[in-house]
């Protein structure tokens, strides 16, 4: 993995919701010195995410939000922070027909992320890294991040655009494929449809079950994670326009082939 010393370090605040694997990989490597960035605060929306313990335990501002809490009379604070009517015309992740009812789910979300900012903006992250995150944004917080040029980046377990959703493992193995992989994407408006960074892929052998496909992905998950990080960092992550008009990611790094490979080899060399 490329930690080029002329690459800045990055701030990075870290989202999860439970074990936080993904975050300790990233805290070894940063440890290692194989990471260019700094983990300045981790947030969970899970009081007993024991994802909390392992920032604690590196010494890293852990904060808990309450998405039930903040839900309650979520429609008068959200109308303080943001117009709700609005939002709702430009949010694509609440599917709920009657207005009323998405309203005050939206207004709940609102609230809650304004939590989740107020928690982190004080440590001044270049990104946010969902790693587990089990919550949907809405354009409030995205557009907070997003002021100049895409902030928050995601894992996700699953060749996407394929199997978006929270079960991309499952939804892998039950489909029947041969191989899977993980995507490495930024957060748009949308369900896992951001742009994709990066991407690899690990074969499912017969006679395998659900446990032991997942942890080949994990262990891709750790690797790919952050070397986009480390991208990121030594500015070699290009957002250009594809011919419809959507962005489009390129990575400008010279060893870019072969961190591939490297990604694949151990993906089939994993037992």
């Amino acid at each position: 993995m490329d930690s080029s010393p002329c690459a800045r370090k990055l701030r990075l605040a870290v989202l999860i919701s439970g074990g936080g694997t993904n975050l300790q990989a990233m805290i070894d490597r940063c440890l290692a010195g194989s990471l260019n960035a700094t983990i300045e605060v981790v947030v969970s929306d899970k009081s007993g995410a024991f994802g909390l313990k392992r920032a604690e335990r590196a010494e890293i501002p852990a904060f808990h939000i309450d998405y039930k809490s903040c839900a309650q009379s979520a429609l008068k604070k959200a109308e303080n922070l943001v117009d709700l009517a609005e939002l709702d015309r430009r949010q694509k992740i609440l599917k709920i027909s009657d207005p009323n009812r998405r309203l005050a789910r939206l207004a709940g979300l609102v609230v809650a992320e304004s939590e989740i900012i107020r928690a982190i903006d004080s440590f001044e992250p270049d990104y946010v890294c969902l790693a587990g995150f089990m919550r949907l944004l809405t354009p409030y917080f995205i557009s907070h991040f997003n002021a100049r040029g895409p902030g928050i980046i995601n894992i996700h377990p699953a060749l996407l655009p394929s199997f978006p959703g929270s079960h991309g493992y499952e939804d892998t193995f039950n489909y029947g494929c041969k191989w899977g992989g993980v995507s490495v994407h930024f957060v748009d408006r949308g369900e896992d449809t951001g742009p994709l960074i990066a991407q690899a892929v690990y074969p499912l052998w017969p006679g395998e079950d659900i446990e032991k496909i997942r942890s080949r992905g994990l262990a891709l998950e750790y690797e790919v994670y952050s070397q986009v990080i480390n991208w990121l960092a030594a500015g070699q992550v290009l957002i250009k326009e594809g011919t419809d008009g959507a962005p489009r990611i390129e990575i400008a790094d010279p060893d870019y082939a072969s961190i591939l490979s490297a990604w694949v080899q151990k993906a089939l060399s994993f037992s």
